[in-house]
């Protein structure tokens, strides 16, 4: 998988994805956790950065998907980061820590 012609490893998205994974754990964040198993996916599919990405245009703080959207709605019953978003984080987490 590439992004901006820098290769990202499994084991780097492990990594991030396992911290942020015990810390939605700890706190008992169920939804969170569903959405990090899918975030986990986006950074495994080598579509992402062609079809949902394009699409979406997500960054770390906004998503243009429709759960971004309803966010706040009562029945999706979290308020947190969509799947794109999450994604959009631990790519920048990954960033962050071959700079350390």
């Amino acid at each position: 998988m590439t992004t901006t012609s820098t290769k990202i490893s499994k084991s780097e998205i492990f990594t991030v994805y396992n911290q942020m994974r015990a810390f939605a754990r700890k706190h008992g964040n169920i939804k969170m956790i569903e959405r990090l198993n899918k975030a986990l996916g986006i950074l495994q599919s080598k579509d992402y950065y062609q079809a949902e990405k394009a699409l979406y245009a997500p960054t770390a703080h906004t998503c243009g998907c429709k759960d971004w959207q309803f966010r706040f709605a009562h029945k999706r019953a979290y308020t947190g980061a969509c799947k794109h978003i999450l994604a959009e984080i631990m790519l920048e987490q990954i960033k962050l820590n071959r700079s350390l």
